[in-house]
């Protein structure tokens, strides 16, 4: 098997050059797993596919297409040029995201085709979705929503069970195994359709954002119905820490300024966590989690906003 996936839940995110210098050649790194912009350097070869740093998300691709595109532009020439080369895929978690991106390496012959309805549907669903943090109105009766919901059922049952805080690197790929298994049937037309399920629990807000408890995976696109554009979802792990996201649906809605947000939350955090990510999501799953509950957090943000003079229009 040329491509090796190196799975490493527990592992913090490394540089570009941590990563250049210490993995060995012929090395890819996926959607975090190096905390910093997209780079190339053809002398190992060493490559970082990610969308969480570097420009603005709205003028980026999100990982996935830009290993789509990649892969159409000659990254198997380059990482494997006889085809006997291992070549290493370096991830730190089994997202839609890195799970598309795992399989465009996989079945590199298969996304190679220009012309591919089935699976541009599902790659631009996933990339339209990821760069608004999923604050997008799609229609309910469009058939990608509930195709795409079953194709990363595994992720998504594997995330809202617990399991996932766990890191356990086995269980990573098992999902990622099955989300492959389920893109190879959705392009063969042979994949289920799940129902939408868009339910949320609202737990703490302030004047133009809200904190939710998200139950169902399509909870994103209720919000984004309703208006909501800058939101935190928080999600308590079996060891009572939280893990938040926090999102604004573009930089646009620069009175939620997250970055800055998460600057101020990680100095104020005691424990052992950070919150990390681009210029309109940042997070703390990829960290222990955090021992202030949601309406702490919620304070926190509101009385940041408000020492700041930050309010919508």
């Amino acid at each position: 098997m040329p491509f090796i996936p190196e799975m490493h839940p527990k592992m913090t995110p490394v540089t570009w050059e941590h990563f250049k210098a210490n993995m060995p050649p012929r090395s890819i790194a996926l959607d975090g797993f190096v905390y910093d912009p997209p780079a190339f350097d053809p002398r190992g070869p060493h490559i970082n596919f990610d969308h969480h740093r570097g420009p603005p998300r709205s003028s980026m691709l999100c990982t996935s297409t830009q290993v789509l595109v990649a892969v159409r532009e000659g990254l198997i020439d380059m990482f494997l040029p006889t085809g006997d080369e291992d070549v290493h895929v370096w991830m730190n978690d089994c997202d839609p995201d890195v799970g598309l991106s795992w399989y465009a390496l996989e079945h590199h012959w298969i996304v190679r085709a220009p012309v591919n309805p089935a699976l541009h549907r599902l790659y631009g669903y996933v990339q339209d979705m990821d760069r608004a943090s999923g604050l997008l109105d799609v229609p309910r009766d469009m058939p990608i929503v509930g195709q795409a919901a079953w194709v990363f059922e595994p992720y998504w049952q594997f995330r809202f069970s617990g399991a996932i805080d766990m890191k356990d690197s086995h269980a990573f790929m098992g999902v990622l195994r099955d989300v492959t298994h389920r893109v190879s049937e959705f392009l063969a037309s042979r994949s289920n359709k799940l129902p939408i399920d868009d339910r949320y629990e609202v737990l703490g807000c302030g004047e133009e954002w809200i904190m939710v408890r998200e139950i169902g995976l399509h909870a994103r696109m209720k919000m984004a119905r309703r208006g909501i554009r800058a939101f935190v979802s928080a999600r308590q792990k079996p060891d009572g820490r939280w893990v938040y996201t926090i999102c604004r649906k573009s930089a646009y809605i620069w009175w939620f300024p997250v970055p800055e947000i998460c600057a101020h939350l990680n100095s104020n955090e005691l424990e052992e966590d950070y919150f990390g990510g681009g210029d309109i999501v940042f997070g703390n799953a990829r960290g222990n989690g955090s021992t202030r509950d949601p309406e702490q957090i919620t304070d926190t943000i509101n009385a940041f906003l408000r020492d700041n003079n930050l309010r919508a229009p």
